[in-house]
C-alpha cells in the first residue's frame, strides 16, 4: 500500500516536467488534499501539486526527495523525507499520509523538519 507514497516522494525529483507529472498523477486519489508550510493555501487539484512541485525543480535544479523511513499506525502513514539538493545539502521533512483505498495518496500534510523540540 505505501509504493505510492515512495513513488510520490521519487517523482518530485524528476527533472522531466510530462514524465514527472504522470507519475505524481498516478499516485494521487481522485479526491486529493494537499499541505504543508511552504504552500499558500491547501492544494486540491492534481494539476496544482503537479505545478506545486514543478517549483522544487525550478528553484532547486537537480535536487531530489525520497522516503527515509516510513511507519504506519492502523493505516495511516509517516513518512521522514530527504531533500537532497544538487550540492548535497540535505533538508528533513515529516508528512503525515492517508491513502484511499485503492492505495493512491488522498491526504498528505507536510511539516518542515524532524519536530524537534524548541
Amino acid at each position: 500500500m505505501s509504493d505510492k507514497i515512495n513513488r510520490l516522494f521519487l517523482a518530485w525529483g524528476n527533472p522531466d516536467a510530462d514524465s514527472r507529472a504522470d507519475e505524481l498523477k498516478d499516485t494521487l486519489a481522485s479526491e486529493f488534499y494537499y499541505a504543508d508550510p511552504n504552500a499558500p493555501e491547501p492544494i486540491t487539484d492534481a494539476d496544482a501539486f503537479v505545478a506545486y512541485v514543478a517549483m522544487f525543480t525550478q528553484y532547486a535544479p537537480g535536487a531530489t526527495a525520497r522516503v527515509a523511513k516510513l511507519t504506519d499506525c492502523k493505516g495511516h502513514y509517516r513518512a521522514t523525507v530527504i531533500f537532497e539538493m544538487a550540492d548535497g545539502k540535505q533538508q528533513f521533512g515529516q508528512y503525515f499520509v492517508d491513502l484511499s483505498d485503492d492505495g493512491r495518496v488522498a491526504r498528505m500534510i507536510g511539516f518542515a523538519g524532524l519536530g524537534e523540540p524548541d
